[in-house]
């Protein structure tokens, strides 16, 4: 069984779905610590002007937090009307497509009291609209424990996996602790993507962008670029 594991972030990138398309289970790791100004917290779009293109930051503003609150428990600050200003910036770089992802819109017809949730919501309804059957679980839920290589591989042994399919931002960590990974008879490998291009507005084509810029450009064909 392949697993591969990664944190519930915003609106995440193309990559992060190939991810978890090319796994049997999926985990979203809730139960490390969070860092705001990060990607669980916020994303990039395309923005067009009519004198440049370039990117513009969605986000999602949180609660003051302590540093060593963890993911699940990060609280969304409900007093900044942060819906309305994504939905805006949705209208003014896309135009009314945005509309036709209705997962999305209903997503936004929520509340939502903790972040964790909201991404981890959308991620899921993404996978659906996108096809991928690949099974999704939370670490917490696992109750996994250990920190990097070993919570990955506690992890990894609750799903009786014998292979890792590891994101390149774990590399160093886990390339340390590869014995133990071997001690198991778990094959680690890491996940390697090449950005398709799709039909993006505008003349320059930016890649990484969050999947939203694949959605409202391609809407139903989106699962032909994953």
């Amino acid at each position: 069984m392949k697993v591969s594991i990664s944190q519930p972030t915003l609106f995440p990138w193309l990559g992060y779905f190939n991810m978890i398309k090319e796994a049997d289970v999926f985990v979203f790791l809730d139960n490390v610590q969070f860092n705001k100004q990060t990607w669980h917290m916020r994303n990039r779009l395309k923005i067009r002007t009519n004198v440049e293109e370039g990117e513009i930051w969605v986000r999602i503003p949180t609660r003051a937090a302590k540093s060593n609150t963890l993911i699940r428990d990060v609280i969304i600050d409900n007093n900044q009307d942060w819906k309305q200003k994504h939905l805006d910036i949705f209208q003014s770089n896309y135009g009314n497509d945005y509309k036709r992802i209705t997962f999305l819109k209903n997503l936004y017809l929520k509340d939502w009291q903790k972040i964790a949730d909201f991404n981890i919501t959308f991620i899921t309804l993404c996978c659906q609209f996108l096809e991928i059957p690949t099974k999704l679980v939370l670490a917490s839920e696992l109750e996994a424990k250990g920190k990097k290589s070993r919570l990955v591989l506690d992890i990894c042994k609750k799903l009786n996996a014998d292979e890792l399919l590891a994101n390149n931002g774990s590399r160093d960590y886990l390339e340390k602790d590869k014995e133990i990974f071997v001690k198991e008879h778990i094959k680690v490998t890491y996940h390697n993507y090449t950005h398709p291009r799709y039909r993006q507005s505008g003349d320059v084509f930016l890649e990484h962008l969050s999947v939203l810029d694949l959605l409202f450009s391609e809407l139903e064909n989106s699962k032909h670029f994953i």
